[in-house]
């Protein structure tokens, strides 16, 4: 009954702002919210993660609890920088109203310098919630907000303090499918953007990481005729 009623709200839901919800996220209570207000629900095995909003926005979702026993227990910094890695704009939302400094036996200043390098070194958005259901109502709020963005043709901020370096990565980043991962690799491998337009597709799929499927449409794109 329970999986049948997952089923249920996400094959009827109505349009409304895009997210893909990661399929082991679909037991949540915030994929049943989300619902709820309308948002338009795509189910997909996400590579990092747990919501995606269009290709720019990837957004980890973790209780205060698992965050802490993230951090004690297993690889949160390489969880997360895998993520940032991958997209312009990465957003940690710590879920639950229970004190970080609390609920493991950590120094507060070891917590502090977890969210300083989650933040400023990683680059990573971090944003508290109270509970399933504000979270899902912020990742709603986020969703209504790139949308509109991309509606507005504003791809990329009118004001720029990004370096050459990063303004290339991030005009490889915004074709379809690559990441700000695949990105790097990329002009780390051929040194130029002319130099990966100009090559072939079995040439991009040589370099460590990037795909035959990731290659043909970087390939298919540079040399499709505008119309």
């Amino acid at each position: 009954p329970a999986a049948t009623r997952q089923i249920d709200f996400l094959a009827f839901a109505p349009p409304g702002p895009a997210i893909t919800v990661d399929d082991r996220e679909t037991s949540s209570r915030v994929a049943e919210r989300l619902h709820e207000l309308g948002a338009s629900i795509t189910l997909e095995r996400l590579e990092f993660g747990d919501y995606a909003i269009g290709d720019r926005i990837l957004v980890e979702r973790k209780t205060v609890q698992d965050f802490m026993n993230t951090l004690v227990e297993r690889d949160l910094f390489g969880q997360i920088k895998a993520m940032a890695g991958a997209v312009p704009r990465p957003v940690l939302i710590i879920e639950g109203e229970e004190d970080l400094y609390e609920v493991r036996n950590i120094h507060p200043n070891a917590v502090r310098g977890t969210l300083a390098a989650i933040t400023v070194d990683m680059g990573v958005t971090l944003m508290r919630t109270s509970d399933a259901d504000d979270t899902a109502e912020m990742l709603y709020i986020l969703a209504q907000r790139e949308g509109s963005e991309r509606g507005e043709h504003k791809v990329h901020p009118k004001k720029s303090y990004r370096s050459v370096r990063e303004e290339q990565e991030y005009a490889l980043a915004s074709f379809p499918n690559i990441g700000m991962k695949s990105a790097r690799l990329l002009l780390e491998h051929f040194g130029s953007l002319k130099a990966i337009i100009d090559a072939e597709a079995e040439e991009l799929a040589s370099v460590h990481g990037i795909g035959e499927k990731t290659a043909q449409g970087i390939w298919d794109l540079a040399r499709r005729p505008y119309r």
